[in-house]
Parts: structure tokens; C-alpha cells; sequence
């Protein structure tokens, strides 16, 4: 087994796995989907498949049976890579199609034991011993640096995705407080908006402007009654003004016309008593 395909939504799931899988000198392609994995069997036969159960569209358990059905696929050993566990899971599985179950999260034994159950021969291949012919010092200083070279991408690849995982955390994180943040101002703004909508109400107006109305009134009014009275004292004034002009000139007419009584009753007494003169003088 020197080839896998993992298959699963979750970018920090894959990692893990990929991470596991390369310490065993297994390279790794990784898709996120049950559809993206039979696209890829399309065209290209990995040794092993790690598919998740819980994915969004086709799920693990469906698109097993679709790799085991179709003759192409078919001899690939698909093992179910997932939280779920328990016997009846694991008869599910195997009636899906699948060769195993690994449970998430994987660990160095698990993986290890997994793909070794896979290598394991059946009880009727023949073992055969393996002859290692020598290897000339020049050869196994390449090996050795390309080991080296391996692990140094190893380490590097494991860095750069431990960097990439705990960037996602703190972008998740700091969504998470923002949403907060947003979620408790839009309350305060609520809070703030439903109080000023009460104290603009015509009752709440009407309260709160009852002393200050009252005070106003009664200065208008106040306002009012001294204007008033001002006038009529004025129009009083005038009135007596002017009735006293009158009554000055109803004196004056009346001195007037009392001097001339007197002039006119002094002529007739001066006229009578000359008429009397007359007589008296006729008669003697």
C-alpha cells in the first residue's frame, strides 16, 4: 500500500490522516467530497481509500457501495474513516462494501494496524523471503539524503499545516467573537432605540412636558392680563382725558352762556327800566 485517496469535507481531518499516512511512506491525494472521489477513481487507482461517513451530498456509505459495484473500482479496499463506532456500525460498513473502520481521531497504532490488515497475506499465499543484494555506500548516502529530504518536507508539510489549522481556529475564533460583538451592540441599539421610541410616545411627551406646559401657560396668561389691563388703562386714560376736554368746554360754554343771561338780563332791565321812565314821564 504506497497510495491512498482520503476522502473527507473536514480540511483538519485530512491533515491528521495525510500526516499519519505519510510517516508510513504512503503518498496521499485528498478530496472533499463522495462525487469529487468517484471523479477521481475515474481516472486514476489509488492502493487504498479513506472515506467519511458525514459529508454534505453523497455520503460515505453510498458512494462506497457505488466503488464496490462498478468493476473498475472494485478491487480497491475502502476503509471508513469516521466518528461512528460499534459493532452494528461495523456490519453496516462491511455490507456497504467497506474493508474496515477507522475511527476519527486516528492515531499512529490505528492507522498502522489498518493498513497492515490490508498488506496481511491470506493463509494460502506463499511467503516468500525477500533477498536484499548489497548496496554500494554511494547509494545508500543518496538513500539516506533523500530519507532526510523527506522527512525535512515531512516536517515542513506538518509545520505549514499545524500553521494553516490554527490560522482557520483563530479566523473561526475571532467570526465567533465578532458575531458576539455585533449580536450585543445590535442589542444595545434595540435597547436604546425602544427607550427613545417611549419617551418620544404622546403620553411619555405629555409627562414629561406637563409642569413646563403649565408654566408656560400661566406666563402666557399672566402676559395676557397685563397687556389687557395696560390697554384699558391706557383707553381709561384717554377717555378721562378726553372727558375732562369735555367738561372744560361744557364749563366754558356754560360761563359763556351765564355771562351772556346776565348781559342780556342786564339790557332788559336797563330796557325796562327806561320803558318805566317812559311811561312815567308820559303819564305826568
Amino acid at each position: 500500500m504506497k497510495h491512498a485517496l482520503i476522502v473527507d469535507d473536514s480540511k483538519s481531518a485530512r491533515l491528521v490522516l495525510q500526516r499519519l499516512l505519510s510517516r508510513i511512506q504512503v503518498s496521499v491525494d485528498t478530496v472533499e467530497s463522495a462525487e469529487a472521489a468517484i471523479a477521481f477513481l475515474e481516472h486514476r487507482q489509488p492502493d487504498v481509500i479513506f472515506m467519511d461517513h458525514m459529508m454534505p451530498g453523497m455520503d460515505g456509505l453510498e458512494a462506497t457501495q457505488l466503488i464496490r459495484d462498478n468493476p473498475k473500482t472494485s478491487s480497491i479496499p475502502t476503509i471508513m474513516y469516521t466518528s461512528k463506532d460499534g459493532e452494528d456500525y461495523f456490519k453496516i460498513a462491511l455490507e456497504s462494501g467497506a474493508k474496515g473502520v477507522l475511527a476519527k481521531p486516528a492515531n499512529q497504532e490505528a492507522v498502522m494496524a489498518v493498513m497492515n490488515s490490508l498488506d496481511a497475506p491470506a493463509a494460502n499465499d506463499e511467503v516468500q523471503k525477500k533477498q536484499y543484494p548489497d548496496i554500494p555506500l554511494a547509494e545508500v548516502d543518496l538513500l539516506v539524503q533523500k530519507h532526510l529530504k523527506a522527512a525535512f518536507n515531512e516536517a515542513k508539510g506538518e509545520i505549514t499545516a499545524g500553521i494553516d489549522t490554527t490560522a482557520s481556529q483563530l479566523q473561526q475564533h475571532q467570526k465567533h467573537q465578532l458575531d458576539i460583538i455585533r449580536r450585543q451592540l445590535q442589542q444595545q441599539v434595540d435597547e436604546v432605540r425602544n427607550e427613545f421610541e417611549k419617551d418620544l410616545s404622546p403620553q411619555a411627551l405629555f409627562r414629561k412636558t406637563q409642569q413646563a406646559n403649565q408654566r408656560l401657560s400661566a406666563a402666557v396668561v399672566n402676559k395676557a392680563i397685563r397687556r389687557a389691563s395696560d390697554e384699558l388703562t391706557t383707553t381709561m386714560h384717554i377717555q378721562r382725558v378726553s372727558l375732562e376736554g369735555r367738561i372744560k368746554d361744557q364749563q366754558l360754554q356754560m360761563e359763556i352762556l351765564i355771562r351772556t343771561t346776565a348781559i342780556r338780563a342786564a339790557f332788559a332791565g336797563a330796557g325796562i327800566g327806561v320803558l318805566a321812565a317812559l311811561v312815567t314821564t308820559m303819564v305826568l
